[in-house]
């Protein structure tokens, strides 16, 4: 406990030291932040941040910050132009009804602009994303305070997070609920497959049916009010599908379907995509510049810099109680060293993972792990040898030849 409050005290004071008195910038002179949420509300849901800390961060930002948007930081690194100094941009990724109920008054209120990525087939429904009904079933079981039964057939890393279940207080609760939601992804599964196994998970915990009212998505309607409002609208694919784990044409599909769905609602042609869960690969790429997107986010932790592939661009992930103070509420300071000091940790370690890597020859393109000339890939890959049996398959005569 006093070793937390010492902890707390020394970063309250450094922070006032350095982003306090200016001393250093939460935004490079050559490179940029991009923030990470997903939703602002009060209720205890995951992902979240408060209102009243959300406010803070946007005023926070708008004093000491150039605020622009995810789409004027992609256009800058494509066009191979020096970013804006100081510049950080916000964006929301999936497309919660708080996005418009909560997060777009603050926006307003300081003069903000976002982005905002929208798992599009989800927009405008009753449906539950797969961890918002696992967060609710396991909420359920916390309170009946009793053990997982009957888990034995699902999936082996599943089970065994079952197994060792311990609900007994908030701590391990979320311990639990992290666990199981690392086990789920590891089993490499599409959307429809994830529901499945937690409806199986919820019956194993003994819970009833998920309240939705708190995991309502935005209506189109909403979006089109975002959209008037100068907000920013981007793609999240259509069921918030892993892009390299799906079969290609399905990832092509949600590619292309999400892009023609927003544009079809808005008017507007949307370029900008952010990955679901960060996932992407080098066919992946090839996949989301055939349907037509000009830039994409991931969730790999970092600054944006100049020279950077457009379509692996870096976000810093924000959430709820992580930038308090000495005596434990949220300090604008503390949240600008933090943010400052993940992007600078992210690219030193950027810059030394550069140097470590050994040149390839030209004519190699990266496959997997090991790089294999262009011709042997050709040769061998499944995807060159269904050439022309759609319009994703046009990826295969596009090959980029590594750095």
């Amino acid at each position: 406990m006093v070793a937390d409050f010492l902890k707390r005290v020394a970063r309250h004071a450094a922070a006032l030291l350095t982003v306090g008195t200016r001393l250093r910038r939460v935004a490079g002179k050559d490179w940029a932040l991009v923030l990470r949420y997903h939703r602002v509300t009060d209720e205890p849901v995951p992902l979240a941040v408060t209102v009243r800390e959300f406010a803070a961060q946007v005023r926070f930002l708008r004093a000491r910050c150039r605020l622009v948007t995810a789409g004027e930081v992609a256009a800058s690194v494509a066009a191979g132009e020096p970013l804006l100094p100081r510049s950080v941009a916000i964006t929301f990724d999936d497309g919660y009804e708080d996005n418009f109920t909560e997060a777009l008054p603050v926006l307003q209120r300081y003069a903000a602009q976002a982005t905002f990525f929208l798992t599009a087939g989800w927009i405008g429904t009753g449906k539950m994303l797969w961890w918002d009904k696992l967060h609710d079933y396991i909420r359920q079981a916390a309170e009946l305070g009793a053990r997982p039964q009957d888990y034995e057939r699902l999936p082996r890393p599943v089970a065994a997070v079952l197994a060792r279940a311990d609900l007994r207080t908030r701590a391990t609760v979320a311990r639990f609920e992290g666990d199981l939601v690392a086990a789920l992804r590891e089993l490499d599964l599409s959307p429809e497959e994830l529901d499945d196994r937690v409806e199986h998970i919820a019956a194993s915990l003994g819970a009833e049916e998920a309240r939705d009212e708190l995991y309502r998505p935005m209506s189109w309607d909403q979006v089109r009010q975002l959209r008037a409002a100068g907000m920013e609208i981007g793609s999240h694919t259509m069921t918030h599908a892993r892009l390299p784990i799906v079969p290609v044409e399905r990832a092509f599909e949600e590619l292309e379907q999400s892009r023609k769905t927003i544009g079809r609602e808005l008017g507007q042609p949307v370029s900008l995509l952010a990955y679901p869960a960060g996932e992407h690969s080098r066919d992946a790429i090839d996949l989301v510049t055939e349907a037509g997107y000009e830039g994409a986010y991931t969730t790999a932790s970092g600054p944006v810099r100049a020279g950077d592939d457009p379509f692996r661009l870096r976000r810093i992930g924000v959430w709820t109680g992580g930038y308090r103070g000495a005596f434990g509420l949220f300090s604008p300071s503390v949240f600008g060293l933090q943010i400052s000091r993940l992007a600078r940790q992210a690219a030193q370690g950027q810059a030394k993972g550069a140097r470590a890597r050994s040149p390839q020859k030209r004519g190699q393109v990266r496959f997997g792990r090991s790089p294999l000339r262009a011709f042997e890939a050709k040769r061998t890959c499944p995807l060159f040898r269904s050439q022309g049996e759609g319009p994703a398959m046009r990826l295969v005569a596009r090959w980029r030849p590594s750095p």
